[in-house]
């Protein structure tokens, strides 16, 4: 499944960082850089302020040359170089004195003030960059393997035409990103390339994002571009493609999870509920975060994007006017904000957080709480993570605490858990979750002693489910009279109906005969209809009802949880419910469970859910249409490339499905598609099929699709045209009826093109229609041709204008003009052609 992420380990470094200046209230920091072993801060005063990592103050290294702007810590924690407001550069070698100077570089700035700082791996040079668009590289040497500084050189690389934004390097590529574009350098062959055509205007970030498994992502270079967007560019400077961000970022900000103890109240947000609009961001720096991240900052907040899936790991607005921002190996995040504050967050998974906070004894209700905002999140990662069974230990917690309500909300989790312990082949004693069960079964009902004194009250309103329905729920000597039917019992009331409801007919038989004597046949309906309505009717103030069997003796052996892949399309089924009444595709709600299957499994998936569809209503062609739907907008075209023939075929034959259309005029010798809609859904994914199957020279195949659905010829005319077959390409142009096609590829015809082109489109005026399959000449009745706008003779003319010259255009109407009526071209026709010449 698709993990989940969170901002943890809040850690604000005000205090320790306030000590240096407590004496001076004029001094205020600048700027920062952190390392693995250091974090620098510049300060107004001119000076640099050194703390270890965990924010303990070091040394002062003292500076005359003013106020420092910029600074970069070398990789290996040797070198700082820093950028003043007197325009000058500056190295200080870390591991010296507090009373060395550091050693300055002229740099003849000229006023203009440096703008970024860039160590490269071997921390022999530093580039930076300045307010005129200048890149200069600062060359290092030291005496003997001493730490002294020598002979340090500046060469000038790069004159550009606005301010430098930011400077990244690996190994001979130099990637450079100024205030109008993106410049791609290889300095071993001092070779210069812009990244894309589109110019900017503005600070936009670009960086590159080196992968460890190239057979997996390949390395890549990331551009920030206008409109939340980002570049993905390989290492020949060619744009790959473009990830937009701006309407996926309508979703409620992630909160940082902070320590809440015991005696604090933790406030709960209803972010979820608010409508969030999308946004339109521009990152002036992005950095790689961890293995698989790009973190991305604006004043306001924080992004962190998955570029390998296109998708947000998660935004933050919780940090108020960022200044800028470092990040480490360990995926923690340094903030700094314009009052001189610091702070760190770090980004972790949901499960490694909830696993965190539930080995601290003070935060084992902040864990349930975390639980309770991600449901479905833990319930899917219980069923793959056995280590995850240290939650059960919060059941027991939550029943002495007497948090029933919260204990309801989060009891799947606990279910899923079970599931996993059992199947994993552990007793229900070590897993915890039968033994739990049982605990909480005589908690909530009485021991089979009946001492009432034992019985834990429950509070109205509240709806305890248990873990009845687990399969691995075993009965022990300790259980006493304990019966399947009060287990059942425990979850009426408003949640617990429906909840039977729900697994009625997974029960075993002996135990839907009790159901059926406890709870009306009215309220006893099958999965998969719609219990919402029911839900929301009945009476929210209904209270548990607590009704015992005295007589059973013997407990009835353990109720089947409904199976995984059935819970799966319950969820698909509810989603497409909503999709449909929404119009929308929820695309993003389906995509997380559809990335856990392979291809072949998701499509017998989808037969199953095509099953359920008709089982509530719909018709076997119309599930499986909508199923279809489903996958289609789930698919990326350009993996068609990959699959197997079994899944490609599939494809194919339901996009033939989608785009029947039985108004199709054939040829009266081949039945090929003469006259047709020219419009289809999912065009891209037909084109891919239709590029596959020619490029494997499986022609007959393309000929199979687009016998069903014509309006991928201009696809086909594509390939004819790369073959020079003009006698194929002209009939489809012709008697595909839209003048976009024919003004894409009549770019390509020459005279001789045309002239072909204008004899066809005179018998096309005549009713008589060429076959692109068998050549044949068909004729059809004259309404066929008027259906659109292009089978004019002045839309056909001036698309022929566009392509030739005046006089060869006037040269073909000449020669067919017995053909063309008198009004057939308007005025404006003949004054393009005075215009053109």
């Amino acid at each position: 499944m698709t993990e989940s992420y969170c901002l943890t380990n809040f850690i604000d470094f005000s205090l320790s960082l306030s000590l240096p200046l407590k004496h001076a209230n004029r001094i205020r920091y600048t700027c920062f850089d952190v390392s693995a072993s250091y974090i620098i801060f510049g300060a107004t005063s001119g000076s640099l302020y050194l703390f270890n990592r965990k924010g303990k103050f070091l040394h002062l290294i003292p500076n005359k040359h003013g106020a420092i702007t910029h600074l970069s810590i070398s990789v290996n924690n040797k070198y700082v170089a820093f950028a003043t407001q007197k325009s000058l550069i500056c190295v200080y070698a870390v591991n010296l004195s507090s009373q060395t100077s550091p050693q300055v570089i002229v740099t003849h700035l000229d006023q203009a003030q440096v703008t970024c700082i860039h160590w490269t791996q071997d921390e022999k040079q530093f580039y930076y960059g300045d307010t005129r668009g200048q890149v200069n590289l600062v060359l290092l040497s030291s005496f003997i393997g001493h730490n002294l500084l020598l002979n340090m050189s500046v060469h000038p690389l790069l004159y550009l035409d606005s301010p430098i934004v930011q400077i990244d390097d690996f190994e001979s590529l130099l990637l450079v990103s100024n205030a109008t574009k993106c410049i791609l350098c290889n300095t071993e062959y001092e070779e210069y390339k812009q990244i894309g055509n589109r110019p900017r205007d503005g600070a936009y970030g670009a960086c590159f994002f080196i992968s460890p498994q190239e057979s997996l992502q390949p390395s890549r270079i990331y551009c920030a571009r206008p409109g939340t967007r980002i570049w993905e560019v390989d290492f020949e400077g060619e744009v790959i493609q473009t990830h937009q961000f701006k309407n996926a970022l309508a979703m409620a900000p992630a909160k940082i999870h902070k320590p809440v103890f015991e005696t604090e109240t933790e406030l709960e947000s209803n972010d979820e509920l608010l409508e969030h609009q999308p946004q339109q961001l521009q990152f002036a720096k992005i950095q790689r975060l961890g293995r698989d991240f790009l973190l991305a900052f604006t004043e306001l907040g924080l992004y962190i994007f998955d570029m390998r899936h296109s998708s947000i790991v998660l935004w933050c607005n919780q940090f108020e006017r960022i200044v800028d921002c470092r990040v480490s190996k360990s995926l923690e995040i340094f903030v700094f904000t314009q009052t001189g504050s610091l702070y760190s967050v770090q980004l972790q998974t949901l499960q490694a957080t909830a696993i965190d906070l539930m080995q601290s004894k003070h935060m084992q209700m902040q864990c349930a709480n975390l639980l309770r905002q991600h449901v479905k999140y833990f319930a899917d990662k219980a069923k793959e993570n056995y280590d995850l069974k240290l939650l059960n230990h919060l059941k027991q917690l939550l029943i002495e605490r007497q948090e029933y309500e919260l204990l309801n909300d989060i009891s799947v989790i606990f279910d899923a858990i079970a599931q996993c312990t059992a199947s994993s082949g552990s007793d229900a004693q070590s897993s915890g979750g039968s033994s739990t069960a049982t605990t909480t079964e005589r908690s909530l009902s009485g021991s089979g002693g009946g001492n009432g004194a034992s019985q834990m009250p429950t509070p109205r309103g509240v709806y305890v489910l248990e873990n009845a329905f687990c399969d691995n729920r075993k009965p022990t000597a300790k259980t006493g009279s304990g019966h399947i039917k009060d287990a059942l019992l425990t979850v009426t009331g408003k949640f617990g109906k429906n909840i039977i409801k729900y697994k009625f007919n997974i029960f075993a038989e002996e135990q839907q005969q009790l159901v059926r004597e406890l709870i009306p046949a009215s309220e006893r309906s099958l999965p998969f209809k719609d219990i919402k309505a029911l839900y929301e009717s009945n009476d929210d103030d209904q209270e548990i009802v607590s009704r015992r069997s005295s007589s059973s003796k013997h407990p009835l052996p353990p109720s089947h949880l409904i199976s995984p892949e059935e819970k799966t399309i319950y969820n698909l089924y509810l989603i497409y419910k909503s999709a449909k009444f929404s119009r929308t595709h929820c695309v993003e709600r389906y995509r997380a469970v559809f990335d856990e299957y392979a291809a072949n499994e998701l499509i017998c998936l989808l037969g199953k859910l095509a099953l359920v569809m008709v089982e509530n209503g719909e018709t076997m062609d119309q599930a499986e249409r909508n199923c279809l739907e489903m996958y289609f907008n789930y698919l990326n075209p350009e993996l068609i490339w990959e699959m197997d023939d079994a899944t490609r075929d599939y494809i194919a034959n339901g996009f033939v499905q989608l785009n029947a259309d039985p108004d199709i005029v054939r040829c009266d010798h081949c039945s090929f598609p003469l006259r047709f809609d020219n419009a289809c859904v999912y065009h891209e994914i037909g084109t891919v099929l239709l590029r596959y199957f020619w490029s494997r020279n499986e022609q007959l195949k393309c000929f199979d699709v687009v016998q069903a659905v014509p309006a991928l010829l201009d696809v086909l005319a594509k390939f004819y045209l790369a073959e020079q077959n003009m006698d194929k390409v002209l009939p489809i142009v012709l008697n595909y009826g839209q003048p976009e096609l024919l003004l894409d590829l009549g770019r390509q015809f020459n005279v001789t093109g045309w002239t072909k082109c204008f004899e066809q489109f005179v018998e096309l005026q005549r009713g008589r229609l060429q076959c692109v399959n068998c050549e044949r000449v068909t004729s059809v009745e004259h309404e066929q041709l008027t259906r659109h706008f292009f089978y004019t003779w002045d839309c056909f003319l001036n698309i022929a204008l566009d392509h030739l010259d005046t006089m060869d255009t006037l040269a073909l109407i000449f020669k067919w003009s017995s053909y063309i009526p008198n009004d057939a071209i308007d005025r404006e026709f003949y004054t393009r052609c005075l215009i053109k010449g």
